[in-house]
């Protein structure tokens, strides 16, 4: 089949688990749609009476998110459900990426015909890798659920291919950091990326911390548009809204975020310390601690793997693989952040071999059944099973630093050769 057709075919099923999910909603206590999507239709039933999206309770995101389901009520209520033109992106981008590589190895037998065709072998790998995204149980029901975090990923997308797209320009790294910008608006867990985006500009990787310090004080004409195309969408996107909307618009969408704990919906190796902390207060030690490891492996992957263009968007998927598993709050729509940077990496895993590419997803998968089971007895049933929770976040913790080390550990990427 052309890879159209598993367009086709991709969209028809998300089109598909839409439909079944309004049929669940109306039948079984247990609704497929996500609560949130429902928070932010009302929010946007908000904005059509020109009013604030924060009169809706427990509305914590971007009032542009808002904006964006307006035609939920002027079109049809499932309307922001189906999020497919991330893979669309995926495919242009890997599909760019595996030209980058093709390119840079026969350089001097192409580098005044870049319009030469690209050999079927990497058209094939590109597509698998969208295949990835395609036909992920996971990444479908999330999508279809109707959570808005298909957007952000969609951007960040954007922001890796302008950064990676041939030529180099700085007008190109202004719009990779535009788009890296409006991302971090809508989600903060871009933030994670931006040194990683920064020195992956640099002509030659630094080797030494004085190295370090002279690309920050430093910078090159690409880091400058970079840093400035990043800056203008992020701050005119917040002035923008914070100008309608006030404190109240800072505090909900951003502020809110940092201080958040979840007790009953939280893959997290934290959950249990969230619960026990209602009763008591968190001293500022034991917050620091918290974050601590995750900021010591998001600098430790950024600069083993953000320094090189090749291997950028491993970094990336590494570092928001980090993100999730550590983070204090953690719910399946969160997978996205990583997931939709998978399909990037997949062609240097090539000698992962079938049976661990079979264990890894399988065990994940296992790791998180054996997490809702006790969590449904909890949220359905009323049953205390608090602890059986925490025991399985441990699990899923676990499990998810396994699969990480084993992904890092047969990651091959061939660095013999320079990336202008």
């Amino acid at each position: 089949m052309t890879f159209k057709k598993h367009l086709i075919i991709s969209t028809v099923v998300r089109v598909f688990l839409i439909y079944y999910g309004e049929v669940q909603d109306s039948l079984s206590d247990v609704q497929y749609t996500d609560v949130d999507y429902r928070v932010v239709t009302d929010a946007a039933n908000h904005v059509l009476s020109f009013g604030s999206p924060f009169k809706r309770h427990t509305y914590r995101y971007t009032p542009l998110l808002a904006y964006l389901v307006l035609p939920n009520l002027l079109i049809h209520p499932s309307f922001g459900n189906n999020k497919i033109s991330i893979e669309t992106k995926l495919l242009k981008l890997e599909t760019l990426n595996n030209r980058n590589k093709y390119l840079i190895k026969r350089k001097n037998e192409i580098l005044n015909s870049n319009n030469e065709a690209l050999p079927q072998k990497y058209i094939r790998m590109a597509e698998i890798s969208a295949y990835c995204w395609l036909y992920n149980p996971l990444t479908m029901i999330i999508a279809t659920r109707g959570n808005g975090d298909c957007v952000s990923c969609s951007l960040v997308l954007l922001s890796i291919y302008f950064f990676l797209k041939n030529g180099q320009s700085n007008l190109q790294h202004f719009i990779s950091g535009f788009f890296l910008g409006l991302s971090i608006h809508f989600r903060l867990y871009p933030l994670g990326f931006c040194l990683a985006f920064y020195l992956a500009t640099l002509s030659k990787p630094p080797a030494t911390w004085k190295d370090y310090l002279r690309a920050v004080l430093q910078p090159n004409t690409h880091q400058i548009a970079l840093v400035l195309g990043t800056v203008l969408a992020l701050v005119t996107a917040t002035s923008l809204f914070y100008w309608l909307y006030g404190y109240q618009f800072l505090y909900e969408s951003v502020l809110y975020h940092l201080v958040r704990k979840d007790t009953r919906h939280n893959f997290s190796l934290y959950f249990y310390l969230q619960y026990l902390s209602t009763t008591f207060e968190v001293t500022a030690l034991e917050k620091l601690l918290t974050f601590l490891p995750q900021l010591i492996l998001i600098l430790m992957l950024t600069v083993r793997y953000g320094q090189h263009r090749q291997t950028l968007a491993f970094g990336l998927f590494a570092i928001a693989f980090v993100m999730v598993a550590y983070n204090p709050v953690v719910t399946s729509q969160y997978f996205v952040w990583f997931l939709s940077l998978l399909p990037l990496c997949v062609k240097n895993f090539k000698n992962i071999g079938l049976r661990k590419a079979v264990f890894i997803p399988v065990m994940w998968f296992i790791s998180q059944g054996g997490w809702l089971l006790p969590a449904y007895l909890l949220e359905f049933k009323g049953w205390n099973t608090f602890e059986f929770i925490w025991i399985q976040s441990i699990v899923f913790f676990f499990s998810n630093i396994l699969i990480l080390q084993m992904l890092i550990s047969n990651y091959e990427i061939a660095y013999n050769y320079k990336i202008d």
